[in-house]
């Protein structure tokens, strides 16, 4: 079989590209806000009230935990489902994982409320801190119901298909945000109390956005059923099932709410009077990184667990190196713009002391340093959790966000002070790196006797898989079904040869006829079993649905009779907003 073509990709990419800034903003509406309230609150009340929004930041991290891990093993399941053709499932689980969070949301709310007085002195012991703490936890907390709608509701919108509906939902939220920011707490004069209500007003602007429009898409394919319809056991298996796909993910944000914690008790025992505000300082900008690392994390991981799911591994591993190249540069562009202009940074933060913008700008270059371990470990974790390896994502979360930094910190900073805590973030991030690149090679080398696997997946086997992509042109389609009929022929018998050539070329000659004004790509990949040959084909054009005859289309034959004849079964579906047709046929091997 030939190499494939420089068209393989095409698709994959295409589809990396229209989910990327939609991932981008969700990422934003998370970290841009923080960032901006940090930016905001030093401009207007002066950087020793910033550290109110950094002590509070264990707490949003708790909830956190929550919507991440409802959103993204809920939106996860949700998208096998459908690439599976279980539409019904899907909608089950994304009913079931909405209610849920909702609940969630509500109860960490109230109980947020009630038990303020026990829960500030937690987040803050020094008590000429408390204060502020108080007073932005007081609202903040309140937005907790908002956050998890919106951040949950937005993963399935975006898996769903409707990647542009999320980026203005989330664009419009950031931006109120911004403005609400100006006016409440510089025209109002209502300080941190305006900062965080600023926050919740923009959450609920961008729920308003993203369910209006997502009731409205013609592309849903999810719909709000009862979760408990068929019964709670059920129920429970979805609620089992989301969160075991979406935990070891999510982890991250109790791994760093107790992180957190940690150091700031330590910053507070061990550093000196500015140093709260210049670790402050640090966290809130990395805030920035994180939006690029994110997204393209983000992005990757359910292109890869759909790709992944259909036996395409090596469109698995092509986007896996390409975001890998995405992910380490953009940690070495902002390292570089942190290290050499770390002015920039801190005249949004209106640091303009002398001794104290020295002080700060030598910790923001120093933690630079750990950038490229956080990229790459971030990555590898929902690369690991879309591949279907969560307790390896798991360990791999609670070792580079708990274990490594908390233990190190420990250790050092009774000794060095700050210097020891900026060692144990910097050396958290090189270790994971090496431990998570150790994994891999040992993995390569025991899998070797078996079949190579390279990035966990199987290398690509000739025997049993053979992808290809092709345009939707009906010509070029019968010359390329044409050359791997000798292909197939060799690994099974002449009439399976036939009867999948005759099903791959009616299937796709009927895409092709539905988008005769496109030049687009259909992306196909057959994989072989002891009694079937199963044929998946993606595209991004107009749905070919072969189970439906559309008689608008004029056909020299029917297509789609045709391939109800020969194929024992067919199903089409929308997964990730592409066409995604499977067709199993009958085989008779050698």
């Amino acid at each position: 079989m030939k190499k494939m073509n420089n068209i393989n990709y095409q698709l994959i990419k295409r589809k990396y590209k229209e989910f990327f800034f939609p991932v981008l903003f969700i990422a934003m509406s998370k970290y841009l806000t923080s960032f901006v309230d940090s930016v905001l609150v030093s401009s207007f009340l002066g950087v020793e009230r910033m550290p109110a929004i950094n002590f509070c930041f264990p707490a949003v991290c708790f909830i956190s935990l929550f919507h991440g891990m409802f959103g993204i093993g809920g939106s996860l399941t949700a998208a096998n489902a459908c690439a599976d053709h279980d539409k019904s499932k899907g909608s089950r689980v994304f009913s079931a994982a909405m209610t849920v969070i909702v609940m969630i949301g509500v109860l960490a709310a109230l109980a947020g409320t009630a038990l303020k007085s026990s829960i500030v002195p937690l987040l803050c012991r020094d008590i000429s801190l408390q204060k502020d703490v108080e007073t932005y936890y007081s609202v903040l907390v309140l937005g907790f119901p908002f956050m998890c709608l919106l951040i949950c509701l937005s993963y399935f919108v975006r898996t769903d298909g409707s990647p542009k509906l999320t980026t203005a939902a989330m664009l419009i939220s950031n931006a109120v945000n911004l403005c609400m920011d100006c006016v409440l707490m510089k025209g109002f004069g209502m300080g941190l109390e305006g900062a965080a209500a600023a926050t919740v007003i923009g959450y609920i602007c961008g729920i308003i956005i993203m369910l209006t429009g997502y009731i409205r898409s013609p592309k849903r394919q999810l719909r709000f059923v009862s979760p408990f319809s068929n019964g709670a056991r059920v129920f429970l298996g979805d609620i089992r099932s989301i969160c075991f796909k979406g935990f070891s993910t999510a982890s991250v944000w109790l791994y760093l709410m107790i992180s957190l914690q940690v150091m700031n008790s330590l910053i507070l025992t061990y550093g000196g009077p500015v140093d709260p505000q210049a670790f402050s300082i640090c966290r809130s900008s990395v805030n920035l990184c994180y939006i690029l690392f994110l997204g393209i994390a983000q992005t990757l991981s359910p292109i890869a667990g759909v790709y992944a799911h259909s036996g395409d591994h090596g469109r698995v591993r092509f986007m896996l190196k390409r975001s890998i190249l995405y992910v380490l540069s953009a940690s070495i562009i902002m390292g570089l713009l942190f290290a050499l202009f770390p002015q920039l940074i801190l005249i949004l933060y209106g640091v303009d002391e002398p001794q104290s913008a020295a002080y700060f700008s030598s910790c923001l270059r120093v933690y630079t340093l750990a950038f490229p371990g956080l990229a790459f470990t971030l990555l590898m974790n929902y690369y690991f959790q879309a591949v279907g390896r969560q307790k390896l994502s798991t360990f791999m979360t609670a070792l580079e966000g708990l274990l490594l930094p908390v233990s190190l910190a420990c250790l050092l900073a009774p000794h060095f002070g700050m210097a020891g805590i900026w060692t144990a973030l910097i050396a958290s991030e090189a270790l994971t790196v090496i431990f998570i690149l150790g994994f891999l090679l040992l993995d390569m080398q025991k899998s070797k006797a078996s079949g190579r696997r390279i990035f966990l997946l199987p290398e690509k086997d000739d025997r049993k898989l053979c992808g290809f992509s092709v345009r939707m042109d009906i010509s070029e389609i019968v010359q390329k079904t044409r050359d791997i009929s000798q292909y197939i022929e060799d690994r099974t018998d002449h009439r399976t040869a036939m009867i999948t050539c005759l099903a791959l070329e009616e299937m796709l000659t009927g895409i092709a006829l539905v988008n005769n004004d496109t030049d687009d790509v259909i992306d196909v990949m057959l994989r072989q079993t002891d009694t079937d040959i199963i044929i998946s084909i993606k595209d991004m054009g107009a749905g070919f649905d072969p189970l439906v005859r559309d008689e608008s289309l004029e056909y020299e034959f029917d297509n789609a009779k045709m391939l109800q004849s020969i194929a024992e079964e067919i199903r089409y579906d929308l997964s990730l907003g592409m066409n995604d047709t499977v067709i199993r046929l009958n085989i008779s091997t050698k």
